[in-house]
């Protein structure tokens, strides 16, 4: 598990977030090694637990909690031929088509390059270019 603060009406079980880089702010607050250094920008977490501490915050006015947090699961669209239950690979998809797939095809969280590994299949997705590709449920992999 990793320690990070969010704010208070975020710092819920099972919400799910991109990291950002922090504020110019955040570089002078003590708790940035918690709460920024921790996390990786642009990779996605989901809140496995919230702690009763709360901090108070310069950028959140309702102060944040300390939170435990896991990199989650991706949905993600491969193609076909490589949605394969337990498979790993290297993350390569990029489309320009602007369709109800994209979020599928160019995934917060998983960038070209990032190492995977199929956690599960699920339906095949109807691109618009033809493509012959099938939705999963990933995992990134260090």
């Amino acid at each position: 598990m990793i320690l990070t603060l969010l704010p208070k009406n975020l710092a819920k079980q099972g919400f799910s977030f991109v990291a950002g880089k922090g504020d110019v702010e955040c570089k002078e607050c003590r708790f940035y090694r918690t709460c920024v250094e921790n996390l990786k920008p642009g990779r996605v977490y989901t809140v496995c637990s919230v702690r009763n501490i709360e901090h108070p915050c310069k950028i959140h006015d309702s102060g944040v909690k300390i939170v435990e947090v896991k990199e989650a699961q991706i949905e993600a669209a491969v193609p076909k031929k490589f949605a394969i239950e337990g498979a790993t690979g290297i993350f390569s998809f990029s489309c320009k088509e602007r369709c109800q797939y994209q979020d599928f095809c160019v995934p917060d969280g998983i960038k070209d390059g990032d190492k995977f590994l199929i956690i599960s299949i699920k339906e095949k997705l109807e691109c618009p270019l033809g493509n012959n590709i099938q939705r999963v449920i990933l995992k990134r992999k260090d």
